[in-house]
């Protein structure tokens, strides 16, 4: 028979035992729960490097002397309207491609990046995204460099060279850099694989968050070839076709998918139709 004292010190032992043993268990619960982060890039393969997979299936495709592109941009978290985007373009034949001209995310995050491409994917053509401001906060670069690649990039298509431009100077504190206006310039110089070009970005020139000390200079750029038919832009939401430079080179603000209308541009001949089409 066990006296008080040994009898307290078998009880106090089986407390600790199974403190201990509860404890260890909370801790791996609670390790379970800290393994996540919303900062956290684990992309696998059909979300990493989109842009150039897109040009890749551009360069398969037989010539003709239209092409046609659909518009949209500044998705954010208007995914029930990019979902019905992407349906309306999987019906029409006639799209070549798709270009999303920024803010796929909307504060940078990479389950943002990973929500807004579980419908892009779902397109029948490809389908490009340029870098918005939004797609900046927080470690958005990296996201989008993993999922889209560079954040200035440039391909040929039926004969015309299409240059994905960062624009988003205050996301790089007004450094001098962003536009790279000498990439720019290469990119734009002429050369026997093409004989116009269409720039798209998302923060347009006249806007406060493009540098204001590289305007002038963006400008000079565009027009020193003559061979620019055409901007097109996002950042602002509505649509609008303007001529900042004074010439015929036509800025395209497009769309935010919101509005539930896709701009739809058709280059023939080096000219251009612009439609806005409701979805």
């Amino acid at each position: 028979m066990l006296n008080l004292k040994t009898y307290a010190k078998v009880h106090i032992r089986r407390f600790v035992i199974v403190t201990a043993a509860f404890g260890l268990l909370a801790f791996q619960a609670c390790s379970d729960l800290f393994d996540y982060s919303p900062y956290l890039i684990d992309f696998d393969e059909s979300n990493s490097n989109v842009n150039q997979k897109s040009i890749d299936k551009l360069k398969s495709k037989s010539a003709t002397d239209t092409i046609t592109i659909a518009f949209t941009g500044d998705t954010h978290n208007f995914f029930d309207e990019l979902n019905d985007f992407v349906g309306k373009i999987n019906s029409d034949s006639r799209i070549d491609f798709v270009v999303h001209v920024g803010d796929i995310a909307d504060f940078g995050l990479p389950k943002q990046y990973l929500w807004a491409n579980s419908y892009l994917s779902k397109l029948k053509v490809p389908y490009l995204v340029a870098i918005g401001n939004h797609d900046l906060v927080s470690n958005g670069k990296d996201a989008y460099e993993v999922m889209f690649g560079a954040l200035d990039f440039s391909f040929v298509y039926q004969h015309i060279r299409f240059i994905f431009l960062n624009t988003n100077s205050r996301e790089f504190a007004f450094n001098g850099q962003v536009p790279d206006i000498a990439w720019l310039a290469e990119r734009l110089q002429p050369s026997g694989d093409f004989d116009k070009a269409v720039i798209i970005c998302h923060v347009p020139s006249g806007d406060a968050d493009f540098d204001p000390n590289l305007k002038n200079d963006f400008y000079a750029t565009i027009g020193l070839n003559k061979n620019v038919i055409m901007l097109a832009h996002g950042h602002q939401h509505h649509h609008e076709v303007y001529f900042p430079m004074h010439d015929s080179i036509p800025f395209v603000n497009v769309y935010g998918v919101e509005h539930r209308m896709a701009t739809i541009i058709k280059i023939i001949n080096n000219q251009i139709l612009i439609d806005n089409v409701a979805f």
